[in-house]
């Protein structure tokens, strides 16, 4: 499957463009943000989400209103990313500046018009929908919360929560870095060995002839989701490296250092 953008023209003749994903069923609304379409200014320019790299807050606060406009949700919550594996479920009551300062690295609801999002710069954001249930989840997956577990740990929320069953759910992950820029040092491939005995076989491992490996993040991640009993088909990645693609289109810390901004990745169930 491969993402299309699609373009939402806002007021002032403002196109915020999204990827989105086959995988992903009607029913739910979704996207993976680029760099454009915001209101920052350099180095942030211009669709900048995070507020922790220096940028002008107005500046940030105003690219969270344009992408609330295009994403078509009522409300849009986030948490406290912490590279770790804990799931927040998301509810209609649910105060969002309450939901921001929770540590998590993942949101889960079947309730409609909530959005779900994460904030990435070379992390992998990953969507999971279930069309039988309704239920829907946005995990942030970094490196350490990958190895860690944080893809079963919301297969398995959408599973206690709503009883969401795993080959009725569809999976979507956006842009990260590649395995082209992703090298790594010893103590990250002892990591990702350590959770899958068989990653340098399984292509999560790559001996490239330069002087360190390489990390194919999203591979693993697809293994994992496969693991954790989704359907192979119905499993979508993005094909765009963060930190090398050519058009500049994505933010990278890798890249960029402190200097970057966040792009993100959102997942709600419609009103019916």
């Amino acid at each position: 499957m491969t993402m299309e953008t699609k373009i939402h023209r806002l007021a002032g003749a403002v196109d915020l463009p999204l990827l989105v994903s086959p995988s992903i069923p009607a029913g739910f609304a979704h996207g993976f943000t680029t760099r454009a379409g915001g209101a920052s200014q350099p180095p942030f320019a211009t669709l900048n989400l995070g507020w922790k790299w220096g940028d002008d807050r107005a500046a940030v606060d105003e690219n969270h209103r344009r992408l609330l406009l295009a994403s078509s949700v009522r409300t849009m919550f986030r948490a406290s990313q912490v590279h770790g594996v804990g799931i927040l479920r998301v509810r209609g009551g649910d105060d969002p500046r309450s939901v921001a300062i929770r540590e998590a690295d993942g949101l889960c609801s079947d309730e409609p018009g909530l959005g779900l999002s994460v904030h990435v710069a070379d992390c992998t954001p990953i969507l999971l929908a279930c069309s039988r249930t309704g239920a829907c989840a946005a995990l942030h997956a970094g490196w350490r919360g990958t190895v860690a577990g944080v893809v079963r740990a919301g297969v398995d929320s959408l599973a206690f929560h709503f009883g969401c069953r795993p080959w009725h759910l569809n999976a979507a992950l956006g842009p990260c870095i590649g395995a082209c820029c992703f090298e790594v040092g010893p103590e990250v491939v002892d990591a990702f060995v350590a959770a899958l005995p068989a990653a340098r076989e399984n292509g999560v491992v790559l001996a490239t002839g330069e002087a360190k490996p390489h990390i194919d993040l999203r591979r693993f991640q697809r293994l994992q989701l496969e693991a954790a009993g989704l359907l192979p088909e119905n499993i979508d990645a993005s094909s765009e490296c963060t930190h090398c693609d050519p058009s500049g289109r994505f933010y990278s810390f890798r890249r960029s250092g402190r200097s970057t901004g966040q792009l993100a990745g959102f997942i709600s169930r419609l009103p019916t």
